[in-house]
């Protein structure tokens, strides 16, 4: 059989998770499951802390956060083509990872049609995950008789680029262009860093601001430079993708 006839080839977007992370319980909180179910149509849950972090304030097993997964592909169709839209069908590569999973933010829920700004909420930024993957990989999953899913099987990054590139009209930035150099950096905007970089930058600096951020390639691994200022100070503190920082270097002023 020829595999674009064949369906168990065809990629699929199996869930997608829409996540407000707030870092605390309470009144904050309670407005964040308000502003998420107003914006998906869904129930919210919460989210708890994995681990205590004195400098963050969070407490293992606390409440820090909400989301909400979808699966119903109507529901995932009309939601991602109101986020695309508040994106401005606009999304860079490096938002693509190597699984062909899509994560992107959204700086504020009011940015989406028919939503309007209400004081008694206030403003409230998420980040939303898409699941992009083949028939099959329920295998994977599975209590009982779990199975590897072969890499053959799977949806890298450059094939997931092209399919939401056609099945949703987005421009891919950096997409199609002549390979970059490992050496070679993406700014990344401050307000578009993943929660778990931001946290991870809190906890090395802790009540520093985020000034700059960009993106590159070392020895194949994403890892993230985030420029950070605290009493007149510079700091360069370096994270990988999942949040684990790996250096902090205090810059050295200019004389």
């Amino acid at each position: 059989m020829n595999q674009s006839m064949n369906p168990m080839r065809a990629p699929r977007i199996t869930k997608v998770s829409v996540n407000i992370g707030v870092g605390e319980g309470g009144q904050r909180l309670q407005l964040a499951e308000k502003a998420l179910e107003m914006v998906t149509g869904m129930t919210p849950v919460r989210t708890l802390a994995t681990s205590t972090n004195r400098d963050l304030g969070t407490r293992k097993g606390a409440p820090i956060g909400c989301k909400v997964t979808i699966r119903d592909n109507e529901t995932i169709n009309a939601f991602l083509k109101d986020a695309f839209w508040v994106r401005q069908h606009t999304l860079p590569s490096y938002n693509f990872d190597a699984s062909g999973n899509l994560s992107f933010g959204i700086t504020d829920y009011t940015d989406f049609p028919g939503q309007k700004y209400d004081p008694d909420i206030g403003i409230f930024g998420m980040d939303v995950n898409v699941v992009l993957e083949r028939p099959g990989h329920r295998v994977s999953r599975r209590r009982k008789q779990s199975r590897r899913v072969s890499a053959s099987h799977r949806v890298g990054p450059d094939e997931s680029r092209a399919w939401f590139s056609k099945s949703y009209n987005l421009k891919i930035v950096g997409y199609g262009e002549e390979a970059e150099d490992e050496d070679d950096e993406i700014d990344v905007p401050v307000d578009e860093l993943p929660d778990n970089i931001k946290q991870a930058v809190e906890s090395a600096v802790p009540g520093g601001k985020i000034t700059e951020a960009e993106l590159e390639m070392e020895d194949g691994q994403q890892i993230y430079e985030v420029t950070v200022e605290k009493d007149g100070k510079e700091f360069e503190v370096e994270v990988s993708k999942d949040g684990e920082v790996l250096e902090i270097e205090l810059e050295e002023e200019e004389e």
